[in-house]
């Protein structure tokens, strides 16, 4: 689409400006890099996840900052040079590199790529850790906007889960999450705080998981919890009943309380099935009685089977 060409042509100044939010959200919301959308005077105004992962700043903390603070002094001046350039010559875009402050003043050697848009007035920055080129395969299995493992990764890592359970005639469990309220925030608020309630939603969650399984992120605003080793189910339980308790907890985003929660439906493995897609139906059923029950809980499977319910 030619930027120019609609600029001219567009009357309506509101549908332009949500042209280039939708434009700027998706390339954030998609890029496997580490990217970032700077204003002229050099402040972050917007960044993904994957900030945290190479600098240890969160995506929260890193915005609202300015560049100038994180470059090393002694790369400061031709890197700030090389982006003035952008605006006073005729090149589209530039690429450097420099030693980028992060947490605990570690510096970390950064390779970007930068390119200045009249048309949205800022600079938008693809940035790659030179140490880490080789990890695109790692990132085909990371949700780009939590950080979670992604569906994808949990297709892959859930039958062998499911296979060392049957050998060792273990129990464990799957937690099928689906965050309440989730839409009105969307509706609201708009998608950026949309964004930031799963980015905040998935650290709850993982705060309360640990080292006892692993949290994916299954698309939407749907979450699966695995717990290889459960060994009944009290254990279960306890889990299920912590996250409802952290994700019904308010959230304060663009200074707003925002108050959701979560229904929970739980399957435990082999006792409810023994195959991957049998053990994803059982906890999606019972995460829908949740629904169905006024929501903000969470029901096992072998409950509604004992009740009578299918």
């Amino acid at each position: 689409m030619d930027l120019n060409w609609l600029i001219n042509e567009c009357n309506d100044p509101y549908l332009l400006e949500r042209l280039f939010y939708v434009e700027r959200y998706a390339w954030l919301s998609l890029s496997p890099d580490m990217c970032a959308v700077i204003s002229l005077d050099g402040q972050f105004e917007d960044v993904n996840t994957h900030w945290e992962r190479a600098t240890g700043i969160s995506r929260e903390d890193l915005q609202g900052d300015y560049l100038m603070e994180h470059i090393h002094f002694d790369d400061r001046e031709r890197a700030l040079a090389d982006m003035q350039k952008l605006i006073t010559s005729d090149i589209g875009s530039t690429v450097f590199s420099f030693r980028f402050l992060g947490k605990k003043d570690k510096y970390k050697k950064l390779n970007w790529n930068v390119i200045f848009s009249p048309d949205h007035n800022a600079y938008f920055c693809t940035v790659r850790d030179p140490e880490k080129e080789d990890c695109a395969h790692q990132l085909a299995y990371r949700d780009v906007l939590t950080g979670l493992p992604n569906r994808l990764a949990l297709e892959e890592a859930l039958p062998e889960v499911l296979s060392q359970a049957l050998e060792a005639e273990a129990k464990g469990a799957i937690l099928f999450i689906d965050l309440d309220g989730f839409k009105k925030v969307n509706d609201t608020l708009g998608h950026k705080a949309g964004d930031t309630l799963l980015v905040r939603a998935a650290r709850r969650m993982n705060y309360v998981v640990g080292q006892q399984g692993t949290t994916y992120r299954q698309g939407g605003d749907e979450f699966i919890v695995v717990l290889p080793k459960s060994p009944d189910h009290d254990f279960a339980a306890g889990i299920a009943g912590q996250l409802v308790e952290r994700l019904r907890s308010h959230y304060v985003i663009d200074a707003q309380r925002v108050n959701t929660g979560a229904s929970m439906g739980i399957a435990v493995f082999p006792t409810d099935a023994d195959t991957v897609e049998g053990l994803m139906e059982a906890a999606d059923q019972a995460m829908y009685r949740v629904k169905r029950g006024g929501k903000n809980n969470f029901a096992f499977y072998g409950d509604m089977i004992a009740d009578g319910e299918n």
